[in-house]
């Protein structure tokens, strides 16, 4: 288990070096399709090229499998390493062995790439753990071979949520600011280890926020007198719960590196999704995101023609 967020970008194609260039069809790339290009390149790659060891993160890709007609699926798995350390158990405090700086405890990540076989923009999903982003690191390489692998057409990513809609029209219900707990000696009792502590603050009974307060939560001075908080410390994660056409979900802000808003998958809590659901989940947010840009996403395009691994 562990906490789990979503990222989505938005793939362009257009002709290269051209004062006015034309737009390309990720389904037809100058007579190629953007599935199969990827497809092909993903599963050549080796650890040697997606071990990153700039920023010491261990990154593989474990299967490559087309999900559904235009829908294909990466599993993945992702760890950080550099500092020798000790394991412990967390519900007892006693060490279970120990860690080299060239070990890295590894967690799975899935990605998904979705092209239609109509339309003019592609999109790549990806999940988000405690133990890393894999997608990230996939979509980086992808760029980087891309650009190298055509000299008649550009691909642009750009980072894509549903702040945009969500932002001007939904209903702002909940804000949540995480931080990590104190351990504390009680009087005349235990010693006692605080994992995480919650402030949250929701508006009065059937009112909502201000739609406005969305963009005044960066600034921490508005954050602590909204949660009733003298002080926050830097590692604080904030966030909000929202209502918007009969559909309540919540985010997590972003900072200056990561999307302004990314959705939660599933709370620390609780398991991953199963493959169905988070394709059904990524499906939901293609569709929103096509229709935005005045295209469709056909169901039968995600619609896997077997059954699904891991159901």
């Amino acid at each position: 288990m562990g906490r789990r967020v979503l990222s989505v970008y938005e793939l362009t194609f257009h002709q290269k070096r051209k004062r006015n260039p034309s737009s390309f069809a990720p389904a037809d790339l100058d007579g190629e399709d953007l599935l199969k290009i990827f497809e092909t390149w993903v599963k050549n790659l080796t650890t040697a090229e997606t071990h990153n060891e700039d920023r010491q993160t261990w990154v593989s890709v474990d299967d490559v499998s087309l999900y559904a007609p235009r829908v294909l699926l990466l599993d993945l798995r992702v760890g950080a390493y550099g500092e020798a350390g000790e394991l412990v158990d967390v519900d007892t405090g006693e060490p279970v062995g120990t860690i080299a700086d060239n070990q890295a405890p590894t967690g799975s990540n899935r990605a998904l790439l979705f092209v239609p076989e109509t339309g003019e923009r592609a999109y790549f999903l990806s999940e988000e753990s405690s133990r890393g982003q894999a997608g990230g690191r996939i979509r980086e390489l992808f760029r980087s071979y891309f650009s190298r692998y055509t000299d008649k057409v550009t691909m642009v990513m750009s980072a894509v949520t549903e702040s945009e809609v969500w932002a001007e029209a939904a209903e702002l219900t909940e804000v949540e600011v995480r931080v990590e707990g104190k351990s504390v000696d009680v009087a005349d009792g235990p010693h006692v280890e605080v994992g995480k502590v919650s402030h949250i603050a929701r508006p009065q009974r059937r009112k909502r926020f201000p739609r406005k307060l969305l963009k005044g939560l960066k600034d921490e001075n508005t954050l602590k007198r909204i949660v009733s908080v003298e002080d926050l410390p830097e590692d604080h994660r904030v966030w909000v719960t929202m209502e918007h056409d009969g559909r309540t979900k919540k985010f997590e802000l972003g900072t200056e590196r990561a999307p302004a808003i990314r959705e939660l998958l599933n709370e620390a809590t609780e398991p991953a999704l199963e493959t169905s659901e988070l394709v059904a989940k990524c499906t939901e947010r293609v569709r929103d995101l096509c229709e935005r840009r005045g295209a469709a996403w056909e169901a039968s395009w995600s619609r896997p023609a077997r059954p699904s691994r891991g159901e």
